[in-house]
């Protein structure tokens, strides 16, 4: 059953992930069984209105306030698509996959400053979605593999905003399976695209290519095609980061919050100090 903690912020009656241990009514293998399709498809699920309207608000409020209040860190520095260091190698091009450095830009607010924002009455994400067995349960069931919450201080989860002319390039996460949680889309711009199983491919190439169209045609060969799914406030996303390149196009318009959930196969995984250092301001 969903906790007195929890009921009031997920949205059960349209996904009851609450009746994994007592599903009378089959409604929760019926989702289980069409989010492994979606999975298996696509590379990744699509919850929409998995949160309720309140936990939005509440949510979106407590992240603005923190942003007016000068906490975060905005991230400007550039990247590989690999976030990992610069491959030195001599026999490398400069536009490797691994070398090549491209720009990103976003606030980041961490999981520290999160859980001290106590006094916004916004919901716990450790106890929403991290320590959840409902949740757990469910995306390991998805992803068809037992995964733990990352217990990383900082990037266990943490708060995107992408404000005008802010980007998040190509890239494959650090962790494994990420969940993506929709506060409140962009007005234009900041389109979540999402190459699912792309990461041997990407290895493969002699030099990174970034427009989306010659993307495109790159890996029509191998079957593969870029999702462009459509986001709103409290939709809930699940994917395999680590293994499918994928960006949030440039901001044009608008403010664009969203929250990122970190899981792995194992325990107790955390941050490289190249990421930490990149994206979080930890030295």
């Amino acid at each position: 059953m969903a906790s007195k903690d929890t009921i009031n912020y997920i949205n059960y009656s349209k996904y009851p992930i609450d009746q994994f241990e007592n599903d009378v009514d089959g409604k929760y293998n019926y989702l289980l069984q069409n989010s492994i399709k979606q999975m298996n498809r696509d590379g990744f699920v699509s919850l929409p209105s998995f949160l309720l309207p309140d936990a939005v608000d509440k949510l979106t409020s407590c992240i603005l306030k923190l942003e007016e209040d000068g906490v975060g860190f905005y991230s400007t520095d550039s990247h590989n698509v690999f976030l990992d260091a610069d491959d030195q190698s001599d026999a490398m091009s400069p536009l490797h996959p691994r070398r090549i450095q491209i720009d990103s830009s976003k606030l980041i607010i961490n999981a520290s400053d999160l859980i001290l924002a106590k006094e916004a009455q916004a919901p716990n994400l450790d106890e929403l979605f991290m320590s959840q067995r409902s949740v757990l349960n469910f995306i390991s069931s998805v992803m068809q593999t037992k995964l733990y919450p990352s217990t990383d201080p900082y990037g266990k989860f943490y708060a995107n905003i992408f404000r005008e002319g802010d980007g998040l390039n190509y890239h494959f996460d650090r962790s494994e399976y990420s969940i993506s949680l929709i506060l409140q889309p962009s007005e234009e711009g900041g389109e979540f695209q999402f190459l699912p199983n792309s990461r041997t491919i990407v290895e493969g190439w002699d030099e990174m290519i970034l427009d989306i169209d010659d993307i495109a045609e790159a890996v029509a060969p191998h079957s593969l095609e870029m999702k462009r799914p459509k986001l709103a406030a409290g939709d809930l996303y699940l994917f395999r980061g680590q293994n499918s390149l994928h960006r949030v196009s440039e901001i044009t318009k608008g403010k664009r919050i969203n929250i990122i959930l970190t899981f792995n196969t194992e325990p107790d995984v955390r941050l490289n100090q190249y990421t930490l250092q990149k994206f979080f301001g930890v030295i």
